[in-house]
């Protein structure tokens, strides 16, 4: 049985074409896995340290007593694997703004988030529950 040289040959072309394109393909993959800081990772990040930011409670002879329901956060952030592998609580800024709130009432804002760079927060953003007092001195 003889076997056909063109068959062959066209065969052993095909096989290398493949072996060249799944190379080609590894070398791609690895560069662009390099540009966006390598494959992504999802971590959950626990007692986060929820701040109290704006301006100034002071008006007066009275103070205003903000008090801040939750003292830590727990959340779930994403990013590239190298990068969130390394990341702690403590890389994680949360805060409440309380600029304009006014006093003997009871608010409910939005946590907002200082992330290390290329870190997303997964899901909706937390809800604080901070009450501000009027006290005398």
């Amino acid at each position: 049985m003889a076997i056909n040289k063109e068959k062959y040959r066209n065969f052993i072309l095909k096989i290398f074409s493949l072996i060249l394109a799944i190379i080609i393909w590894f070398y791609i993959h690895s560069i662009v896995q390099n540009l966006a800081g390598g494959p992504v990772a999802y971590k959950d990040v626990k007692d986060v340290e929820v701040k109290l930011m704006g301006e100034q409670l002071f008006l007066g002879k009275n103070i205003f007593l903000v008090e801040l329901e939750e003292k830590s956060i727990d959340l779930r952030i994403k990013g590239p694997e190298r990068v969130v592998e390394k990341i702690s609580n403590i890389d994680i800024t949360a805060y409440v703004n309380v600029s304009g709130l006014r006093a003997g009432r009871t608010y409910s804002p939005v946590v907002n988030f200082i992330l290390p760079e290329n870190i997303e927060l997964i899901g909706a953003a937390p809800v604080a529950r901070v009450e501000i007092k009027e006290k005398s001195l």
